[in-house]
This record gives C-alpha cells, structure tokens and sequence, in this order.
C-alpha cells in the first residue's frame, strides 16, 4: 500500500479489499498529527496572551490638543502616572503633571490642565506624552 509523504497517510487503491482499518489508521496519524500543531499553536498563544497582558499594563500615548481659554481635561482612558505637555511658546518650553503635582492634574482617565485667566494659551496647541 502507498502512503502520502507528509504524513504517511494510507492511499487506498482500486484493487484494495475494502478494509476499515486503513481508515482508521489515516484518522490516528490526523488525529494525532493536528494534536501536535495545535499543541505548538496553543504554547505560541499563551505566549502572546502574556506579551499583550504586559504590553497593556505599560501604556504609552502621544497626542495634541487645542487650548480652550478654560480648564480642559484630555481623556486618555487610563491613569496616567506622568504626562509631559510641551507650551506652545517659542521656546519650545515643557512642563511636567505627576501624581506628586505640577501644572496639570492628573485623572483616572486622563488629566486636566486649567489655562483659564491665561490668553496666550488660548487656541495654542499642546503636545503631550502621557505614561501609564
């Protein structure tokens, strides 16, 4: 009897006797073939399923806004632990908002800086990075 090369599967021929058991032992080597790769497919996820678990728990998010002229909160949908705001003044000044204090206050989901009273930062635009 004459097997395929992959997997060693058995090849009925037209003058075969009709015989279940060669079937059967095409289902085993299937069988026992997929169990292996989904085995390696399954190890390969959990791996990945770990990565992204990290990868999330260490959020980094960059962005713009526009000034309104009053507080604003910039939602980012996290918490973040830092967030550095780059002024939109010709010196290209940066200012820095952690949970310690600073210029920007930080929120569950975001932060809020408050440029109220202030006209030059009214319709400036604002660079942030913002580190969970």
């Amino acid at each position: 009897m004459q097997q395929t090369k992959t997997y060693k599967l058995n090849l009925i021929e037209k003058t075969d006797t009709f015989s279940p058991d060669p079937l059967n032992e095409n289902a085993q080597k299937l069988d026992t073939a997929l169990g292996t790769k989904f085995a390696a497919l399954d190890a390969g996820s959990d791996a990945l399923d770990t990565r992204i678990t990290a990868l999330e728990a260490h959020k980094i998010v960059v962005g713009s806004y526009t000034g309104n002229g009053h507080q604003q909160t910039i939602q980012l949908g996290f918490c973040p632990k830092v967030v550095i705001i780059q002024r939109p003044t010709v010196s290209g000044d940066c200012f820095l908002a952690t949970s310690l204090g600073g210029c920007a206050t930080l929120t569950n989901t975001g932060f809020t800086l408050d440029t109220s009273g202030n006209p030059n930062y009214n319709a400036a635009s604002y660079a942030y990075v913002a580190i969970k």
